[in-house]
């Protein structure tokens, strides 16, 4: 019976509800999982589905003194094999750390000793390199699944980042944009690069319909969810820019933001700056269980992300595959693998990042029940199932990590997914720089056309114009105000 090792930088960790979700799927078919742990979690709020995780979870010791890391090693290498393979692979080792070396050396013993026979790293960062160092040492293959900031951050090591993919006997990447930007920049390393979106547990997500959603709003704003880490690829920022400016259109908003990080502070004095704390609420990290109800209580969930100054981007936020599977309309932006699942008009609504006036007028058309949500979310709905459920996933992954399990077609992106993406991606892993431009954003039930304006604020909004900063207020005037109903 084949025994896989999961090797992460930290468990539990609050933000990766997705690496969770893979593991329960693939226990209740059956595989016997065990986690390696390199770092303790600092997380103060756990999600209650860490516990029905049955895997035993080993902390991978990390020595932090010279001698003790060395002591490490050599307690480590206590079989011929990997005395010969450590001296081999010395040239290439004593490029990383210490402590990663000590760590690696370590677990390749360890998994050897638990009769591991794959390992599954997530991130290609320092879970990839132990799980490079241990497999190297051990001689157990891994599989790697790559994400967002270990492949795009201007601080990724694209020498290791080639070694670590080539190593693998599968490289997983998590969306079309990401598998196609890998092609790119592991071109020539012979690394095996697959497509496997990450996915949901579908019997926690029941689908509510939409349209009721608006009517039950007792004070008639428009509820709008938006979660994530509060760092700048997630575009909060625009978002609470996009709704002051709302706001001042008369457009009666309830914005919640869940989630905590580096930007709490500056979000929060931005939100003050502008007089719309009424409005505008930062909630903190909330478990997947709160964020399920926030997302059903909500009238729709946005996703303003958009490339950061360091290189950052998101993969394909978990959050969003989860406001489309309950039924919560999503506006998102056409960063990375956004577009292959927020479709502009079929699925939902894609604008450019960074387009805060765009944004301002499809919270204004959300609130006056001019965008065909239910279309949207049954559209959604659909796509999910087909491609997100966590029980397909589990099947692909089992197939390539253990002989007893069939190998099975791993997830497709569907024909309507956008064409250019691999030159998107391309152009990303050439430069390094810029964001991904494959989209117009103007297509679909969404018109994105202008109402008429009369410049005024409206009274409904509780914002005064005195407050605005300096927009450009003929093209908010143009593209936002007026026709407000109420």
């Amino acid at each position: 019976m084949s025994r896989i090792a999961y090797v992460l930088k930290v468990y539990p960790r609050f933000s990766e509800t997705f690496v969770v979700t893979e593991m329960l799927a693939r226990e209740a078919q059956g595989e016997q999982l065990s986690i390696y742990a390199l770092r303790s979690t600092t997380d103060a709020r756990f999600h209650p589905e860490i516990a029905k995780v049955n895997a035993p979870v080993t902390w991978v010791p990390r020595p932090h003194k010279a001698s003790e890391m060395w002591q490490e090693i050599t307690d480590s290498l206590d079989e011929p094999s990997l005395i010969r393979r450590f001296a081999e692979l010395f040239p290439k080792l004593s490029e990383l750390p210490a402590d990663e070396v000590a760590q690696g050396a370590w677990l390749a013993r360890q998994v050897r000793q638990d009769g591991i026979t794959h390992l599954h790293a997530h991130f290609a960062s320092l879970a990839g390199r132990i799980a490079w160092i241990a497999s190297r040492l051990s001689g157990v293959p891994y599989t790697l699944t790559t994400h967002a900031k270990d492949i795009f951050h201007e601080s990724v090591d694209p020498v290791w980042l080639r070694t670590v993919c080539s190593g693998a006997n599968r490289v997983v990447a998590i969306s079309r944009f990401n598998e196609a930007y890998l092609r790119g920049v592991l071109r020539g390393t012979g690394a095996q690069i697959s497509l496997q979106y990450n996915a949901l547990d579908l019997t926690r997500f029941p689908y509510r319909q939409q349209t009721a959603r608006l009517v039950r709003s007792d004070d008639n704003a428009l509820k709008v969810a938006a979660v994530g880490r509060l760092v700048p690829k997630k575009g909060f920022a625009d978002l609470i820019t996009a709704a002051h400016m709302a706001l001042l259109a008369g457009t009666k908003l309830d914005v919640r933001i869940a989630g905590d990080g580096e930007l709490y502070g500056e979000l929060a004095t931005q939100i003050e700056q502008l007089g719309i704390a009424e409005h505008v609420h930062l909630l903190g990290p909330k478990t997947q269980n709160e964020v399920r109800q926030l997302l059903e209580d909500s009238d729709v969930f946005a996703a303003p992300c958009i490339r950061a100054t360091d290189g950052n981007i998101d993969g394909l936020p978990t959050v969003i595959l989860e406001a489309m599977a309950t039924g919560t309309p999503v506006i998102a932006t056409n960063v990375s693998g956004l577009p292959e699942v927020v479709r502009d008009g079929e699925t939902g609504i894609l604008l450019e990042p960074g387009d805060t006036v765009a944004l301002a007028g499809v919270l204004r058309d959300l609130a006056h029940g001019r965008v065909d949500t239910e279309l949207l979310t049954h559209q959604a709905r659909r796509l999910i199932e087909e491609q997100f459920d966590s029980r397909k996933q589990a099947r692909v992954l089992a197939g390539w990590e253990s002989p007893e399990f069939p190998e099975v077609p791993a997830t497709t992106a569907a024909s309507s997914a956008p064409a250019d993406v691999a030159s998107a991606a391309s152009h990303i892993a050439d430069s390094h720089s810029g964001t991904a431009g494959v989209h117009d954003g103007t297509a679909g039930v969404y018109d994105g056309t202008a109402a008429a304006s009369n410049g005024t604020p409206s009274a409904h909004g509780g914002v005064s114009a005195s407050q605005a900063p300096a927009y450009d207020m003929a093209e908010l005037a143009t593209t936002i105000s007026g026709e407000e109903s109420h």
